[in-house]
């Protein structure tokens, strides 16, 4: 079994008319993929799943390097020494030269803890673990991904983790247990395949992020090399799976989105239609295979690995510097550059350091070369933690503006419910003075400021609030994560107590621009059953305006502090307020609230006009990150916004305190 398998794919690298079993239908897959992420990165609406290009190239990885491994396995001519050569040629050159570059930028551009993260995964990049960093950071669709000038190397991290590992699994199969060799692979996909849905619900950054759920991708293009799929039986046959496979990678790229549960089966689409388009290509007849041989496709296909590697931090670079959506002709110019560098990239470093000796470089020079130039990232990366990322680059003015980024709720470690830790009602704080609270804060992260801030104007009132909050998790009852009724569960607990307790007043603060972004089918129904349940209980509600945000930039700190650092007046910066969206979710929450009797208050005249935002006042600015309100910020809305409704003057509320025990 196992000499017939190693002789298909050995079969499979020579049987092409192009020298060293080139096949040009696969430069256009490459093409296709690359385009996709390109497009998808620069938000092009038609490309909402442009993220599946890098599953396309996983599997098109799978394939080549399996094949070029079986056939010189079968041949007695693999060498370790030789297919790691092969992969430095392939991969350091270029990536060393744009990871100088991207540095370079860094340590002009990039604020000091910006800078400081930016060596940190730098370090990481250059060991081929940043997805394992980037893992444990921040997930790729979170708003905050977005400004991470290395997370697209998080791809690069899975492909040289496997190819550590595979080489050794085929040598290994192929003498001492070859006749396993079918099966071995395909236990090893299934098994991928399975942890890569299993798991996607509960911990969909790992699922994402790590090789042990994204080695099916790459194994998909090992079956079709190995041959363990036998090739189209007729052209009829081999013309239909070329139409379904490029179908599939279509659909996936044009359908999905950021809310599609991904890997996990989803994946399955485009990379099955890879798998299959590989495989139907095989004989190069079809009418598929020869619209992938158009020149441009082929032509983007032969820059992809320079593409990817450039378009990113070109991205990230552009948003830093606007800090908002890229127009029109900001994603024409990011584009044109990409590719410009591209070529660049492919001619004069890519294809030198492929050429072997005496035209080009010796395996020595490519191994010490390698080391070198990895070495030299590493290094850099280092130098600048040791440096603190070089404050002193900056005025104290804009060190200080970037401060605000700790200011937040000195309660959040104390008081508040993070992601894992969700608690029960007699977990929560009281804050302010030491009576019982006639004022509760309820909500996700957005409720976190507003707490502390209230907490601190109760205690001069002789009074108290109760913080119920919790990031991730709005307060809406029944509102629950596909495949997670964490939320579902906390919160059931929490209504169950206060529709308890003797009436108060209870000011709902949320997220809820990203709530209605991602889960607005579940989010609004199950909000509007709080406001109706804790209304119906004698409770006054006050439901809380959304908080303008501004989801492209790193942070409004640090989004002003560049503003002021190229000599701008802090004052004058602002955001657009995207009104079309926002409009909508404030409408829908004041009609929610008016609809049960509840109190709607608006938080955007307070920050906006004219539908820009100003984040910064009194020399102050008034968020810690791109959408939370800092300490200052949320004293600001608290005493001008919410004092006169629940202590107005004179202060005689009326209500009956909360009874409940701590």
């Amino acid at each position: 079994m196992s000499g017939k398998v190693f002789n298909q794919a050995a079969s499979a690298a020579q049987g092409s008319k192009d020298t060293a079993g080139h096949r040009p239908d696969l430069d256009g897959l490459r093409g296709i993929a690359v385009a996709a992420v390109v497009a998808y990165h620069l938000d092009l609406p038609f490309a909402s799943g442009g993220f599946v290009g890098v599953d396309i190239f996983f599997v098109l990885s799978g394939f080549l390097i399996t094949r070029l491994i079986a056939a010189e396995l079968q041949a007695n001519t693999f060498s370790l020494t030789r297919f790691y050569e092969r992969r430095i040629r392939r991969i350091v050159p270029a990536l060393v030269f744009v990871c100088a570059c991207t540095t370079a930028v860094a340590a002009v551009f990039l604020l000091p803890d910006e800078l400081e993260r930016y060596a940190s995964s730098l370090i990481a990049t250059a060991f081929s673990v940043s997805n394992i960093w980037f893992f444990e950071h921040s997930g790729y669709f979170d708003p905050g991904s977005g400004t991470q000038p290395l997370l697209h190397t998080w791809s690069l991290g899975i492909e040289e983790q496997f190819y550590i590992v595979f080489p050794l699994l085929l040598i290994a199969v192929f003498r001492w247990w070859p006749r396993a060799l079918t099966i071995v692979i395909w236990i090893l996909f299934a098994a991928s395949l399975a942890a890569s849905v299993l798991f996607l619900a509960k911990d969909p950054a790992g699922t994402f992020y790590l090789l042990h759920t994204r080695a099916w991708e790459l194994l998909a293009g090992s079956i079709v090399a190995l041959g363990l799929v036998p090739r189209p039986a007729s052209r009829v046959q081999g013309e239909i799976a070329m139409a379904l496979g490029l179908a599939a990678i279509a659909t996936a790229i044009f359908a999905y989105n950021t809310k599609t549960p991904f890997p996990g089966a989803a994946a399955l689409r485009p990379c099955v239609g890879t798998a299959v388009a590989i495989w139907a290509g095989e004989e190069r007849r079809t009418i598929g295979a020869r619209l992938l041989t158009l020149r441009p496709l082929t032509s983007l296909g032969l820059i992809s690995y320079s593409l990817y590697l450039w378009h990113w931090p070109l991205i990230v670079f552009t948003k830093l510097a606007t800090s908002e959506r890229l127009t029109i002709w900001e994603q024409a110019t990011i584009a044109a550059a990409a590719i410009l560098l591209a070529i660049v990239t492919w001619h004069f470093v890519e294809q030198p350091f492929r050429r072997r000796a005496p035209a080009g470089f010796s395996r020595a020079a490519i191994f010490k070369g390698g080391a070198f130039g990895l070495g030299a990232m590493a290094f850099s990366a280092v130098a600048l933690l040791a440096l603190n990322g070089m404050p002193q680059r900056f005025p104290e003015s804009v060190l200080q503006i970037a401060a605000a980024s700790a200011d937040a709720s000195p309660l959040r470690d104390k008081c508040h419910f993070h992601a894992n830790t969700v608690g029960s009602y007699d977990d929560t704080c009281i804050l302010g003075d030491d009576v019982a609270p006639s004022v509760i804060v309820y909500g996700d992260s957005h409720g976190a400021e507003v707490s502390a801030a209230l907490g601190e104007l109760a205690k001069a009132r002789h009074a108290s609030v109760r913080q119920i909050t919790a990031s991730g998790c709005p307060p809406a009852a029944g509102f629950t994560f596909p495949g997670d009724d964490r939320c579902g569960r906390y919160n059931a607990g929490i209504m169950d107590r206060l529709i308890s307790i003797s009436p108060a007043t209870i000011v709902l603060a949320t997220y809820s621009l990203a709530w209605d972004r991602e889960y607005p089918d579940q989010f609004w129904p199950s909000f509007e059953r709080t406001v109706a349940t804790l209304q119906a209980a004698g409770h006054r509600v006050v439901v809380l305006g959304p908080v303008p945000d501004l989801p492209q930039a790193s942070g409004i700190p640090a989004a002003v502090a560049r503003w002021k650092a190229s000599g701008h007046d802090p004052k004058d910066f602002s955001f657009r307020l995207g009104a079309k969206d926002f409009t909508r979710v404030e409408t829908h929450l004041n009609e929610i609230a008016a609809a049960h009797g509840a109190t709607f208050v608006p938080i955007s005249p307070e920050l906006c006009s004219e539908k820009r935002c100003k984040p910064y006042s009194d020399g102050t600015v008034l968020y810690f990150d791109n959408n939370h309100l800092s300490m200052r910020g949320a004293q600001m809305i608290a005493s001008r916004l919410l004092v006169p409704i629940i202590w107005p003057e004179p202060a005689l509320s009326g209500l009956s305190p909360d009874r409940s025990t701590h």
